[in-house]
């Protein structure tokens, strides 16, 4: 008897001792020996290049096995993975149910090919240190799954997290997580792709993907090749996957604006225009371009909190009325707009932080940031930050630029209601947009008077200036103030900041490029607030440092407080303006006033929710 006959004997013979004596072999006991066994003949089977590739072959035939042996359940969503664009819903689409998704589909319908995926992506960071350390000093290009156009961004949280610039060790760790996350997206990716190619209804990211790409402005061409590589699902379905989730949507907003809804205080809406343009580009005279003017909006209904203590005949419409009509004999004083001396408190405590921030971020660090002047500003009537409950109407095609589109507007967001007039015009109503839209419904309100018609005078209807709206024309304004003429090379407005940080100074940005004008003005205020930092400290102003200050943080609230009592303080504004030269004075004029747009911004993102 061979060796090989005798141990093939003793694992299938099925005598009551053999089969005791092996009964541990697969077991959690046994396995340990077993796994030393495997690997003896493995040793043995591959110490010739002919038996290693017999070896490769046998071990991918097993691999086969297991893949073959995992797929996704068959049937309809929850007992399987099919899901119908016709009965999708919402929730399909939130986060967590993304995840729950992606998760049962690494660990449990196919872990042995996501591993297998996993293990060939992460193979260069699981190196030993040694062999990484010893090629700090080059960037191994070929070994880095981050592409060369990835920028890694370090995010901190401003309130907990140290000022002193990150390590090597801190880098590499921030690196080696994003790696671990991208092979964690591809080999999740391409298990769902392999279960589509094998069965085209475990379509669950195809489905996805095909209507985020649609939103997204994904051509149907591009699409199609989505499609057949089992990334999408096609364009109709996408289409279908829509038109189910708009119907949808027109019962919520049915409900959210119903009558039971509207008490005490109906949802805000919020209303803006857009204009879009289909391009044509072989024009013909019976296909030419068209530029459609429309108008989007939505929903939003307040947190029940905040006026869960007011009294609900205060949101009725003869408090409302009443409101109206006493503001006619209301006297304006100038004391109304000055500020208290709380206010003044705060804004000094803005200010502070703005300059701290600057100070940390291109300047100074500490290893006791806790004890330096905070870098966020004292909150105000703070309200619970929590996800906003937002829906949005149907694009309308009526524009809000003339008192005619309003009212179309207000006739197709009634329609949308499901409410008839009567009982929309019964109950108060804000309505948030910007400066025109407001205008053109006094317009459309004055053109309708007198009228005994609730529905016809619009009298339950009361626009507000958006917090935005409000933001774009007052930074404009003042942005248009401080900019100066770029033809006069004596003139030192704005412009000369933004020419000499290399940006485009040649006319102020345009007023529908709201983030552009408020990064502009921000970009200029942190350049002045370094200019004044690094003047207090007496640094040459030729250029920052190469390396961050290491200062105490004493020292630094120190430094931040003279530069706020010399650039921003009453007594030196009043010294200035006496001087000859108007430079001075012009620059903190031009800093405190870009100081209050800054804090309306930063105020505005503040406790932003992830939607």
């Amino acid at each position: 008897m061979t060796p090989k006959k005798f141990i093939l004997a003793f694992l299938t013979n099925q005598h009551i001792d053999l089969a005791l004596r092996r009964g541990c072999w697969g077991t959690k006991t046994g396995w340990t020996t077993t796994l030393e066994l495997i690997q003896a003949i493995k040793r043995l089977a591959t110490k010739l290049k002919a038996s290693r590739c017999l070896w490769r072959e046998f071990i991918l035939q097993e691999a086969k096995t297991f893949v073959n042996s995992k797929s996704p359940k068959r049937g309809v969503f929850p007992n399987g993975a099919y899901h119908n664009s016709r009965t999708v819903h919402e929730n399909f689409f939130a986060r967590q149910s993304k995840d729950d998704r992606d998760s049962k589909l690494v660990t449990e319908d196919m872990p042995f090919l996501y591993e297998l995926i996993s293990s060939k992506l992460l193979n260069q960071i699981k190196k030993k240190p040694q062999e990484s350390s010893n090629n700090d000093s080059e960037d191994d290009e070929s070994t880095s799954i981050d592409s060369e156009d990835s920028d890694v961004d370090l995010a901190f949280n401003t309130e907990d997290a140290s000022t002193v610039e990150p390590g090597r060790d801190h880098i590499r760790k921030v690196s080696k997580n994003r790696q671990e996350t991208r092979a964690h997206m591809t080999a999740k990716t391409v298990c769902a792709m392999v279960s589509f190619g094998e069965n085209r209804r475990a379509n669950s990211m195809q489905l996805y993907n095909s209507v985020v790409f649609l939103a997204c402005g994904v051509t149907e061409r591009i699409n199609s090749y989505l499609h057949y590589i089992g990334l999408t699902m096609s364009r109709k379905t996408a289409l279908s996957a829509l038109d189910r989730l708009g119907h949808q949507a027109k019962k919520r907003i049915a409900q959210k604006l119903s009558v039971s809804a509207r008490k005490p205080l109906s949802p805000l809406l919020c209303i803006d225009n857009i204009d879009f343009e289909e391009r044509v580009h072989f024009k013909s005279v019976e296909k030419t371009s068209h530029m459609f003017h429309g108008t989007w909006g939505y929903v939003h209904t307040l947190d029940p909190s905040l006026i869960l203590e007011a009294d609900p005949e205060e949101f009725s419409m003869n408090q409302f009325q009443k409101a109206i009509k006493d503001s006619v004999n209301l006297k304006i004083s100038p004391t109304m707009f000055l500020p208290t001396f709380e206010e003044e408190s705060h804004f000094c405590n803005a200010i502070k932080s703005q300059i701290a921030q600057v100070m940390m971020s291109y300047i100074a660090t500490t290893d006791n940031p806790k004890s330096s002047i905070p870098l966020e500003p004292p909150s105000i009537d703070q309200i619970r930050a929590q996800k906003p409950d937002i829906e949005m109407f149907e694009l309308m095609l009526a524009s809000d630029n003339c008192a005619e589109g309003i009212g179309e507007i207000l006739t197709d967001i009634i329609k949308q209601t499901n409410l008839t007039p009567d009982k929309f015009f019964s109950q108060l109503q804000i309505v948030d947009g910007d400066l025109g839209t407001l205008q053109n419904m006094e317009c459309l309100r004055g053109q309708r008077k007198p009228s005994g018609h609730k529905e016809d005078s619009l009298g339950n209807i009361f626009m507000l200036l958006g917090a935005s709206h409000t933001l774009w024309n007052i930074a404009q304004a003042i942005y248009l103030k401080h900019f100066g003429n770029n033809k006069t090379q004596d003139d030192l407005g704005a412009w000369r900041t933004l020419q000499a940080l290399g940006l485009p100074s040649e006319k102020p940005a345009a007023k529908n490029n709201f983030t552009l004008m408020l990064t502009s003005i921000q970009k200029i205020h942190e350049v002045t607030l370094i200019h004044c930092l690094l003047l207090v400290m007496g640094i040459p102003q030729t250029s920052l440092p190469n390396e961050k200050i290491k200062l105490k943080a004493k020292s630094i609230n120190h430094v931040i407080n003279l530069c706020y009592d010399r650039f921003f303080g009453c007594t030196q504004l009043k010294k200035a303006k006496t001087f000859n030269s108007p430079k001075l004075f012009n620059l903190m004029t031009r800093l405190r006033d870009f100081a209050t747009i800054v804090e309306a911004d930063q105020s505005m993102k503040a406790g932003v929710v992830d939607c």
